[in-house]
């Protein structure tokens, strides 16, 4: 039984030291560009003064404001996205997905920050041009979006994949750390006073075990939402998921004679009927004569706080609603991949929770430098008893 045990942890030993040295560099390079996406609105304004509001001043209306970004790209005549201020963001953003110049890429939609209270523009830029984008590209698809859709395509499969082999280096870490001799103590904090060797060790495995948890959500989610396919029927023998979950129905406005299209105001005040109380976050115009307006508001209790899934779709000239999504009617399953996102980025949380995540991204840094260090040092202690004997 001890011969047994003992091939089984050789094993695991083996298994957790080919993944770090095949694949641990890329588990660092995601770790430290997650940490610094959990912050990316904060990020993406850091370098611009803060918009201040006069005594009592409101916002400006929503449609004077997109008339002013319009009126500075008037050949986009698609859809723009409007995501409004709050939770670290400080600016207005207009984003527009699919502008001529970066067509060829995955995604590189561009960026306009307007001020809210003065409609001032403050920055644009495509994704990718600036350093924070640069960081999410790379923890999205290893930058290989910018070389096109097929290759963003294999970026983004590629981190997923990822993930489930940064699950399964959790595993194997916790299997070798568990103490089979039920010193959860010692097994669990540094020795003063030790070796170099000792040092690195304790460091690995202190920081392995006491991150385990986060890590493997992280892990987990950052596999699951990259291969939603797969998940889904395994899931759906738990609960329901119906197909179209969390997709983007297929709609069209009915044009009517003489009828002109709705304002922004007009389409949030349809919403604001589905979805009384809720707060505003997100609105995308219609994408040319026969698309729909959609508004996106946050509930109460919805983890998403940026980008929520409480949902309106609207026909442009009618006002009628074609489509609506609630996450408080969503089933157990569709819950389960509601909750992928913002348990991936902090978000569900709160903002304790998103630093909590911002530090955890440092944890593969500090787990491949300490490992690799210990395992140099115990090869080089191996070497010099061999050359002695």
């Amino acid at each position: 039984m001890k011969t047994y045990r003992n091939n089984i942890r050789k094993f695991w030993l083996k298994l957790h030291l080919a993944l770090a040295l095949s694949v641990g560099l890329l588990f660092v390079i995601l770790g430290l560009t997650g940490s610094c996406n959990v912050f990316y609105y904060e990020l993406r304004e850091w370098n611009l003064a803060k918009p201040m509001a006069l005594s009592n001043q409101q916002p400006l209306p929503l449609d004077h404001l997109l008339q002013i970004v319009q009126t500075e790209h008037p050949q986009r005549q698609g859809s723009w996205s409007l995501l409004l201020p709050g939770y670290g963001a400080d600016y207005l953003l207009a984003e527009y997905l699919n502008p001529e110049e970066t067509r060829s890429e995955m995604f590189a939609p561009l960026e306009v920050l307007v001020d809210p209270y003065t409609g001032r523009i403050a920055e644009q830029s495509f994704w990718g041009r600036t350093l924070p984008s640069k960081l999410y590209e790379i923890h999205a698809a290893l930058m290989l979006g910018t070389l096109g859709k097929e290759a963003g395509q294999l970026g983004f499969n590629t981190v997923s994949s990822l993930g489930a082999l940064l699950f399964l280096s959790c595993l194997s870490g916790l299997y070798l750390w568990w103490p089979r001799t039920g010193k959860f103590k010692k097994a669990s904090t540094i020795k003063a006073h030790a070796s170099s060797e000792r040092f690195y060790y304790d460091v690995h495995k202190t920081a392995g075990f006491y991150g385990s948890l986060c890590l493997l959500i992280l892990a987990f989610t950052g596999f699951a939402f990259g291969y939603e396919n797969v998940f889904r029927p395994i899931v759906a023998l738990f609960s329901p998921v119906a197909k179209e979950h969390l997709q983007v129905p297929e709609l069209k406005s009915t044009r009517l004679n003489a009828q002109p299209p709705m304002t922004v105001m007009q389409a949030v005040a349809v919403a604001d009927r589905i979805f009384p109380g809720a707060e505003l976050r997100m609105i995308n115009t219609p994408d040319g004569p026969d698309g729909v307006y959609m508004v996106a508001k946050k509930q109460a209790g919805e983890a998403n706080r940026k980008r929520p899934r409480s949902k309106v779709w609207i026909d442009q000239y009618s006002g009628k609603v074609l489509a609506v999504q609630d996450p408080n009617r969503f089933t157990a399953g569709e819950t389960f991949f509601n909750l992928l996102w913002p348990l991936h980025d902090g978000q569900a949380f709160g903002q304790l929770g998103r630093i909590v995540w911002c530090m955890v991204g440092f944890l593969p840094f500090i787990l491949y430098v300490s490992g690799v260090l210990w395992w140099l040092r115990k090869r080089k202690a191996q070497r010099m008893r061999t050359n002695t004997t």
